[in-house]
């Protein structure tokens, strides 16, 4: 949950990048084009400016003859149909309209051009208009209003480009936890919605899960099939091995005894083998149970000796196992104890206790513990008391904790080992960590909710 917790909010940064990096690029557009006007305001001669520039010279020319102003007015608004009056009167004119020559006022509504001659103001030209003066405010709520309605389409862009790559994400994650059938289903997702390469990169993911997913399901069909074939003959030899320890009977049957260790072990070694695939694959039935009711009764049918202590808020702690897998990690456990030197006669302590969302079961024994320069390597494969097992004359395979460990992670848990406090009698001691069965739900909850939306 932690993990989907984290690919959550590291999409939901690069969303929020890409949003940031289109609103930018927006802003930093519309600066560009004030800053642009401003610097060529002043020198552009638009065709706008040319002819008020001519209509204020020719006004500027006739203004001591004020009939001669008029006529020429009167046949400018019978020719453009604009309603422009003269203003002579400077004391009526507002103040900033004689602040400097060139500046444009608009008083209720109507615009006010100053006329100017030899750079005196001598009056003003009013051109009337129905329309309002461009209020500053106005100006910023319109370009306030432009800014929303883009930052929201760069949203829905940043989204749709985001979103996508976290389903893949996820998918991929499940995939990588072993749901096989895990796949993106980016075709039944419109195409406005999904650009098209990362369309092809959802269609090359659920190609190569298809291929590996059929390569793994023979792999598991092979071990079954050769797990039955050995053990078929494993059986029969076991069988002529007791008629044969009758018929020898007294000293003469115990080299069959080292015989029959021997086929115990290899029927030991390919029950690991079967359910180290089994737990790498994620075949687990789980159901949810009561943990401290479970390990009481798993507990109960193991050969060696063993001690629990449940903390009282592990009592009600319900975990979603597969009795059959999880109960075979515990025994590898409990016999690599036994294994390595803990006395057989001693019970190994067995501590159940719930922190957080997780819930954790400590196995102490009394034996010697683990040897400093194998400790970081307690669950890797082949790896023994001794040290390497695939060393010629090694005891065992080494393959007790690896197969805990893969179980384990198959439940979504973790396992960890070290050596006890000398205090308190030392010895080994491995934690395996289950998530408690609510967390699973939540988790599971939210990836479907994800996968909706």
């Amino acid at each position: 949950m932690r993990a989907r917790r984290r690919g959550s909010r590291r999409f939901g940064r690069l969303q929020f990048r890409l949003l940031a990096w289109f609103l930018g690029a927006i802003v930093l557009a519309l600066a560009a084009s004030g800053v642009t006007t401003l610097l060529t305001s002043g020198d552009v001669e638009t065709p706008t400016r040319l002819v008020s520039k001519h209509v204020i010279h020719q006004v500027a020319k006739t203004w001591d003859d004020p009939a001669a102003t008029d006529a020429y007015l009167a046949r400018l608004r019978e020719d453009t149909g604009m309603d422009i009056r003269v203003r002579r009167d400077m004391g009526a004119l507002p103040r900033r309209a004689r602040l400097r020559p060139g500046a444009v006022v608009f008083e209720d509504g109507n615009m006010l051009v100053p006329v100017v001659r030899g750079g005196v103001v001598l009056g003003a030209l009013e051109l009337r208009t129905a329309f309002p003066a461009p209020q500053p405010w106005r100006v910023a709520v319109a370009l306030a209003a432009a800014l929303l309605a883009l930052g929201f389409a760069a949203r829905r862009v940043s989204k749709g480009l985001a979103r996508p790559l976290e389903h893949l994400a996820l998918t991929a994650t499940r995939f990588g936890k072993g749901e096989l059938a895990a796949r993106t289903g980016i075709e039944a997702i419109p195409r406005r919605w999904v650009a098209e390469e990362v369309r092809e990169l959802a269609r090359a993911f659920d190609d190569m899960a298809t291929r590996i997913e059929r390569v793994l399901l023979d792999q598991r069909e092979l071990l079954a099939a050769i797990s039955h074939e050995l053990r078929s003959p494993l059986g029969r030899a076991r069988i002529a091995l007791e008629i044969a320890r009758d018929r020898a009977g007294g000293d003469a049957s115990r080299p069959l005894d080292d015989v029959e260790k021997q086929l115990v072990s290899v029927d030991t070694i390919l029950g690991d083998l079967l359910a180290s695939a089994r737990a790498g694959l994620s075949d687990a039935r789980r159901e949810t149970t009561s943990l401290a009711a479970w390990l009481r009764a798993r507990l109960a049918e193991e050969e060696i000796t063993t001690r629990l202590e449940v903390a009282p808020s592990a009592e009600r702690a319900e975990v979603a196992i597969d009795g059959a897998l999880l109960g075979r990690a515990i025994h590898n456990v409990l016999a690599n104890a036994v294994a390595h030197g803990h006395p057989a006669k001693e019970p190994v302590v067995v501590v159940v206790s719930v922190a957080g969302e997780r819930a954790s079961v400590t196995f102490k024994d009394r034996g010697p513990g683990f040897a400093p320069d194998l400790l970081p390597r307690a669950f890797d494969p082949f790896v023994s008391g001794q040290g390497d097992a695939r060393t010629p004359g090694s005891a065992g395979l080494g393959l007790g904790l690896a197969l805990v460990r893969r179980i384990v992670e198959a439940h979504g848990g973790s396992a960890s080992a070290r050596n006890g406090e000398a205090a308190s009698g030392g010895g080994a001691e491995v934690t395996v960590e289950l998530p408690l069965a609510s967390s699973v739900s939540a988790a599971a909850g939210l990836a479907r909710g994800r996968e909706a939306s």
